[in-house]
């Protein structure tokens, strides 16, 4: 485990709040999960769920939500210890994964392009004419940049990242290795028994505080712009079609599959392996469960579930019944022996 090597006061500090019950000056070399924790190591109670744990751990301190006197331990009461642990993990992970700053020899950067104040570009990364890379911005080793294309300030681009022509991406966004952003759309027209490609010449944008998974692909606009809005988060291994407007703030899940020309709203959620038909909109606030696949328009804050897509409690009952048809059928049999048919 990386360090993370602060006392609980400078741990208060960074927070912006809290109360330290016992010595303030303990120095948390790292974090840990309450089962794993030793006597130097920070971790976590969530809520009361975990107090049982929390007694036999050996965890030098813990954020808590509220002060706990049947813990013999460090503690710092805190009002969401989750998202405060969150907080130093993101500092952990800041610092182990520091890279330093500039282009490296190895890397391929083209004359026009504009890089901002303390970029940093790895080896094997090719960037080419008219880029522009804001202020702070990691490129890993072996990204590519294509031409036209603008990353903002504080963004975070891994390994093997690919980025095509005309795509504008907003600050503090993270993409994650093997992703391939403004690959061409899927569109063909059949001609005399052929299928004719139609050139894909739009662009993608990309709002600010977005993250992007590993091995995500997300396709270019055939005219205008492909869109992803600010705060969203896209999981693993998706697949986000042309044309498509997600909006802020929506949970794209591993595997979630968006058809082209789909609009999807403001905090939607589309729960793993779930996925669209084409030209549909998902409202705001919508919930597509685990596997279900929409083939209509979904409503605002509508919970959907299966496949095809219905409400969930329909799609309850549905499955209730699908799991008494051995027994219907054996009942139906009986009536038909006895009715003589």
């Amino acid at each position: 485990m990386p360090r993370l090597g602060m006392t609980l006061e400078e741990i208060r500090d960074l927070i912006g709040s809290g109360e330290i019950i016992g010595a303030a000056d303990f120095r948390c070399e790292s974090v840990a999960s309450l089962n794993q924790a030793g006597a130097d190591q920070l971790s976590f109670i969530k809520d009361e769920r975990y107090v049982d744990q929390a007694r036999a751990s050996k965890a030098g301190a813990l954020l808590v939500p509220h002060p706990m006197d049947e813990l013999d331990t460090n503690q710092l009461v805190v009002s969401d210890p989750y998202r405060c642990f969150g907080l130093l993990l993101g500092r952990i992970s800041e610092q182990s994964q520091r890279q330093p700053r500039g282009v490296h020899p190895q890397a391929v950067v083209h004359e026009s392009a504009r890089l901002g104040q303390d970029v940093t570009i790895g080896a094997g990364a090719v960037i080419r004419e008219e880029t522009v890379i804001g202020d702070r911005s990691v490129l890993y080793a072996n990204v590519y940049l294509g031409q036209r294309s603008v990353v903002g300030a504080e963004n975070v681009i891994y390994p093997g990242v690919v980025i095509r022509e005309d795509t504008t991406i907003g600050d503090r966004v993270v993409i994650h290795g093997g992703s391939v952003i403004g690959a061409d759309g899927y569109g063909f027209v059949q001609h005399e028994g052929r299928h004719i490609k139609v050139p894909q010449v739009g662009g993608i944008l990309i709002g600010d505080d977005v993250e992007i998974g590993a091995l995500t692909t997300i396709d270019r606009a055939t005219l205008d712009r492909t869109i992803i809005g600010c705060g969203t988060k896209v999981g693993d291994q998706c697949h986000i079609a042309h044309n498509c407007k997600i909006g802020e703030n929506v949970l794209l899940l591993p595997m979630v599959a968006v058809s082209g020309s789909v609009t999807v709203g403001d905090g939607a959620v589309l729960a793993g392996r779930s996925g669209t038909a084409d030209n549909l909109r998902i409202g705001a606030g919508a919930v597509l469960g685990g596997t279900a696949v929409a083939f209509k328009d979904v409503p605002d804050g509508a919970t959907m579930w299966g496949n095809p897509a219905r409400e969930k409690g329909t799609e309850l009952r549905i499955q209730a019944a699908l799991g008494r048809l051995p027994e219907m059928q054996r009942d139906l049999r009986k009536i038909k022996k006895k009715l003589d048919l």
